[in-house]
């Protein structure tokens, strides 16, 4: 592999060139935009109460945080409310609107299938604006204005944004109805973030979106931002896609997972130093409980559950809920299978699922909707409730309908561009792949194949020494490699072949060449 034939190969992926922001599509095109933006400016100046219902992951939280940042901005006070994962479950529940009294509700990376809390809130003549952006059923909540993308009659040409997206389109859409000059500019560092937590394809506007907003990250004056830099980022002067996906998104998600999603809020709007840093803190300390839980419940699953199954359904009474999505996350990396882990708790089954390759967890929930208490989600990851009598009946009809899949359905978009050449690992390459990024999902770093290598030195890194990292030579040339997968110890001499995505570290402004071990691919 040649570094002009990578070139070629990934400009391949954007066929029409790279999307600019300035040919960004106007927010109208959004069904019921237009509508929701007259309505919240009623709101605006009839002084009524506006309440935004977020939710506790990442798209949440930022959502939510865009959503405060903006009225902030333009003088007006909306209360926020992002559920608790423990005690209220999942987006606008009958439950939480207990502790809601407006004249009008908006959600955020919610609220597609809340039906029964539609009802509610039209008996009281409160009138709801729901802006999610996962996939509708076929009947839609009985709601003021609807906000999504995916509905069948919507004309926005891009289905594939996610929740922060929908709502920062909305805001949009206010401001040029208001005619007001708030820079929504200053939000795409936040829609960077959800764009990557959220697995959302890294492709047309999407991938401008993130290349401009984590330009802007360092460039935000944001008090969240700064505190973030000096915690993480401090030998750096840019960060990347892997920086949000490995270090920012799981402490944002840490706080909703283990305890309550509204310090991470708190955190992304604070306008005090010391505030943020002591709301940092307590998130990473969170983040560190979070990995410790996962691990143990990752290595339970792995132990008890029935890998030859076409999908991975399993459930313990004694599973921490705020985990179990990345618990799948896990199987799956493990098993290229799709998986759903359920904590029970009550006689009820709360699930987290997620997929892989072109498997759609969305349609496998869908096709056994009748058995749930409630559920939702997209292609690559959902979440439901059920009875656990109804477990077994589950099971079968997933079973059932995995036979509409074949073996290349379970196998991931990731292209293996060949051997390349260890001397070709270098500056030049990276000069390369830097046209290309960011990276992520529906746009992934290229990986290649190392034969026959040898190992000069083996280590455990990591503060618990969970992860390897390997000297490896090849040609007389020496390659760091970092393992971050559960793989037994290498030792000197072993003689290994892989494959890898090539890492340019800038750690202490040094550029070091590095690769990232993706898999084994035989040793001796």
């Amino acid at each position: 592999m040649r570094l002009a034939d990578i070139e070629e190969t990934l400009s391949a992926r954007f066929s029409n060139g790279f999307s600019k922001l300035s040919d960004l599509p106007y927010p109208n095109l959004l069904k019921d935009s237009v509508k929701a933006s007259q309505r919240i400016i009623q709101a605006i100046q009839n002084k009524e109460k506006i309440t935004i219902i977020g939710d506790y992951d990442v798209d949440g939280v930022t959502s939510s945080a865009i959503t405060h940042l903006f009225f902030k901005e333009i003088g007006v006070d909306v209360e926020i409310i992002i559920p608790n994962r423990f005690s209220d479950g999942y987006g606008i529940t009958p439950q939480l609107l207990n502790r809601v009294d407006a004249d009008l509700v908006i959600t955020v990376d919610n609220g597609i299938h809340s039906f029964q809390s539609a009802e509610i809130l039209k008996k009281r003549k409160t009138d709801l604006i729901i802006t999610d952006h996962h996939q509708p059923s076929d009947k839609l909540p009985d709601a003021f204005a609807i906000v999504n993308p995916k509905q069948i009659d919507c004309e926005y040409p891009y289905k594939d944004i996610c929740g922060a997206e929908v709502i920062w389109l909305l805001l949009a859409q206010v401001k040029q109805d208001l005619k007001s000059d708030i820079d929504m500019g200053q939000f795409l560092d936040l829609l960077a973030i959800a764009i990557i937590a959220d697995i959302m394809p890294i492709t047309e506007f999407n991938h401008s979106l993130v290349k401009v907003g984590l330009k802007k990250f360092f460039s935000n004056n944001r008090i969240s931002n700064k505190v973030l830099i000096n915690n993480l980022f401090s030998q750096k002067n840019h960060i990347t896609s892997e920086d949000v996906a490995f270090q920012i998104s799981p402490r944002l998600n840490s706080s909703g997972r283990m305890k309550d999603a509204i310090l991470s809020f708190n955190f992304l709007i604070s306008d005090n130093y010391f505030e943020a840093n002591e709301l940092f803190d307590e998130i990473n300390e969170l983040n560190q409980n979070r990995k410790i839980v996962e691990r143990n419940i990752t290595k339970q699953v792995i132990d008890e559950i029935d890998s030859s199954k076409p999908i991975i359904l399993y459930y313990h009474q004694n599973l921490h809920s705020g985990v179990i999505g990345i618990v799948a996350s896990r199987i799956v990396e493990k098993f290229h299978k799709p998986a759903i882990i359920f904590a029970l708790e009550n006689g009820i089954l709360k699930g987290s699922g997620r997929s892989l390759g072109n498997i759609d967890i969305f349609k496998i929930l869908q096709n056994s909707q009748k058995l749930f208490i409630k559920w939702g989600g997209h292609k690559m990851a959902g979440g439901l409730s059920l009875e656990l009598s109804n477990f077994d009946k589950f099971k079968n009809e997933s079973f059932a309908f995995m036979k509409n899949y074949i073996s290349d359905d379970f196998k991931e978009k990731n292209q293996n561009y060949g051997e390349l050449d260890i001397q070709d690992i270098n500056l030049d390459l990276f000069t390369t792949l830097d046209k290309f990024e960011p990276f992520g999902n529906q746009n992934k770093k290229p990986i290649f194949t190392m034969l026959n290598s040898l190992v000069k030195s083996s280590h455990r890194i990591g503060k618990e020494k969970q992860f390897q990292k390997l000297l490896v030579e090849k040609n007389s040339i020496e390659l760091e490699v970092l393992i971050f997968s559960d793989i037994e110890d290498f030792i000197i001499g072993d003689i290994i072949s892989f494959s890898y995505r090539p890492v340019l570290s800038t750690f202490r402004n040094k550029k070091t060449t590095q690769a990232f071990l993706i898999s084994i691919l035989f040793d001796k």
